[in-house]
């Protein structure tokens, strides 16, 4: 992999290359060990999007930059490898996996903030922070299958173990070596202001050690041709230390955690599978990426996810697949502010999320295949949080997505393709204060077979240049989409 790109975004552009070489072995008959190796290196001008404006989006050009391009940037640098191993014997399949990862990542970017009221100036603010971290994580396997009677069971347990070691740096922004925050011209927030980046009397100086441990088993269990059933339990114990390189402070939380899911399958016909399932997971109360701790953090329980969901699959066709799902997602535990004593927090924070989802993929005819889905989403505040009242609609969540992509091979070397993307509004974040707005996108695609091996293709991606939001980082943090852009390539395989 090498790449270098640039942007329809005013002085951002990329640079990635890496490398990715695998060997397997296979020493038996049984036996199966794959050895694999990444090193992945990407730099790029960091880049923080567009401000918002009374509730909307700012109105200016979607190539406006803000800050200054030559002091913005990202790295990163990802070294991973691991090895895997396969074994059968007397019925039983074992597989261990071995994972060492390291990962070492800067950005140094600045932020656009709030615009002032006429509409003449907007705040930037500015920050770096540096990331080292180590993982090694080892999983191993056990599958056997087996017939008690009527029965048949397929057996899974293994255990998980891993270790993660972070270092976080983090540094402030002052404009002219004096102040945190500048305004700027809103139709002109480019800079090159002089900028010193030094540690404020917050920023993070911090090193972590992560502990994981989990054991888990599950049955499978062939009731019959048409009835399957499924349980399983997870255990996890999370162990987290932190050190305050600034102050010296030392904090821990160590979190025991039970995961139990269920599932049931039922095939009232061969081309058809109802299924059912319930589960239950958990994020330790420990910061973004597990990379702080805080005396009030350090005895906040982990926050609990329970999912329900039900759903089918139809093959109307041995080329063709149709799958539909509803499904319920609780989140409890979240952090609240006491009502009686604003300085407490206390977990009685929560959010639900109602969905649906409808997708089809495979072929229509012999030359026509097609490839998309419908999703409903209601995701809301069930009881208030420390970041939004009650019945707040999650940040981010649009109540409406569709994509469907349709390739139609005219000739046996010669396709196209038509592809249609909507979304429905959303809010930029859980306050409702910033609204990114619905949008419909055309992408078209046409190919080429020069040889068997070697094929031609051209990508038109938003055909008809349509203007739209593609994300949000904060309520001032917009990202645009890219307007209409082509794309030509030539791909080979061997």
């Amino acid at each position: 992999l090498d790449e270098k790109s640039g942007s329809f975004r005013n002085f951002v552009d990329l640079e990635r290359t890496g490398i990715a070489p695998t060997l397997t072995l296979a020493p038996g008959d049984s036996t199966r060990i794959t050895l694999s190796y990444e090193h992945f290196r990407d730099t790029r001008v960091a880049d923080r999007g567009i401000t918002s404006f009374r509730g909307r989006p700012a109105d200016v050009d979607v190539d406006t930059y803000y800050g200054d391009p030559d002091q913005s940037h990202v790295r990163a640098t990802v070294n991973l490898a691991s090895a895997n191993i396969e074994h059968n014997f007397g019925g039983f399949t074992l597989n261990n996996r071995t994972t060492f990862g390291d990962y070492d990542r800067g950005y140094q970017n600045f932020v656009p903030g709030a615009v002032s009221a006429d509409k003449s100036r907007v705040t930037l603010t500015a920050y770096n922070n540096a990331t080292q971290r180590q993982n090694l994580f080892n999983q191993t396997n056990l599958t056997y299958s087996l017939g008690t009677g009527a029965l048949r069971h397929t057996l899974l347990m293994g255990a998980e173990f891993g270790r993660q070691i972070t270092d976080n740096f983090r540094n402030t922004g002052f404009f002219n070596n004096t102040t945190t925050s500048l305004l700027v011209p809103y139709a002109n927030p480019t800079i090159d202001t002089p900028v010193t980046f030094r540690q404020s009397a917050t920023d993070a100086d911090n090193h972590l050690r992560t502990n994981v441990g989990a054991l888990y088993a599950q049955d499978q269990i062939e009731l019959s041709s048409q009835l399957q059933l499924l349980a399983g339990l997870r255990f996890d114990r999370f162990d987290l230390d932190y050190h305050n390189n600034r102050n010296g402070d030392d904090l821990s939380r160590t979190d025991n955690l039970v995961s139990p899911r269920a599932g049931i399958v039922y095939k009232p016909l061969t081309a058809l599978s109802i299924y059912g399932s319930y589960g239950v997971s958990y994020l330790p109360s420990s910061g973004d990426q597990f990379s702080s701790l805080t005396t009030i953090t350090q005895q906040v329980k982990p926050e609990k996810f329970l999912n329900y969901e039900v759903g089918a699959k139809w093959d109307p066709s041995d080329r063709l697949s149709v799958t539909t799902a509803a499904y319920r997602l609780d989140r409890t535990n979240t952090r609240s502010t006491d009502p009686n004593d604003p300085t407490r927090i206390v977990q009685t924070g929560s959010q639900r999320t109602n969905g649906y989802e409808l997708g089809i993929n495979g072929q229509i005819t012999s030359a026509w295949s097609i490839a998309g889905g419908y999703a409903y989403q209601d995701a809301f505040v069930t009881s208030a949080t420390t970041a939004a009242r009650k019945g707040a609609v999650v940040g981010q969540v649009p109540h409406n997505t569709l994509s469907l992509w349709n390739n139609y091979r005219f000739l046996p070397r010669m396709g196209a393709a038509l592809g249609i993307i909507y979304r429905s509004e959303m809010f930029a974040t859980i306050d409702n204060s910033v609204t990114l707005p619905g949008y419909t996108r055309v992408d078209l695609a046409a190919y080429y077979s020069l040889t068997k091996d070697l094929r031609l293709q051209v990508n038109v991606e938003n055909l008809f240049d349509k203007g739209y939001w593609a994300n949000a980082d904060s309520n001032t943090n917009l990202s645009p989409g890219s307007p209409r852009a082509l794309r030509v390539g030539l791909t080979t395989r061997f």
